[in-house]
């Protein structure tokens, strides 16, 4: 299991783009610059702005003193805004649902345990969701205990 590493860069580049516009106060920063100070290649940056452009996490403007912004305060973004933008809603585990109990001696034996080890997936899912939807960027930035 894994998510992609655009996920992970989207992460940095919003967090980069917080911590820039914190000393520049609301200026726009160059996909050259976030490229060169992140070692992201430019065409991937230009890719996941694009996607959190369209999620309402960045802002951009065109020209001479144009680049990216947060669209948003960074405590009104969370981690989990991110990851849905760049990863979707597609479920973290998927359940293999082909087993019948009733082709087991013990049937109902087999299906607590199918119903048990769903349930305990879905938990986690939901842990790490909780986790993700309680942290924002401001968070990340102060280094909150939660990170």
């Amino acid at each position: 299991m894994a998510f992609s590493v655009a996920f992970s860069q989207a992460l940095d580049i919003a967090a980069y783009v917080d911590a820039k516009s914190q000393d520049q106060r609301d200026e726009y920063l160059s996909i050259q610059k976030i490229s060169e100070m992140l070692n992201i290649p430019v065409p991937s940056i230009k890719k996941i702005s694009a996607t959190l452009k369209k999620n309402g996490i960045l802002s951009s403007k065109t020209g001479l003193n144009g680049g990216l912004r947060l669209a948003k305060p960074a405590d009104a973004i969370t981690i989990y805004d991110i990851l849905i933008a760049i990863e979707g809603r597609t479920p973290l585990f998927k359940i293999h649902e082909a087993v019948d109990p009733s082709a087991f001696v013990n049937g109902t034996r087999v299906e607590r345990w199918l119903d048990a080890s769903s349930k305990v997936l879905n938990q986690a899912e939901e842990a790490m969701l909780k986790v993700l939807k309680n942290t924002s960027l401001a968070d990340l930035a102060k280094g909150s205990d939660r990170v």
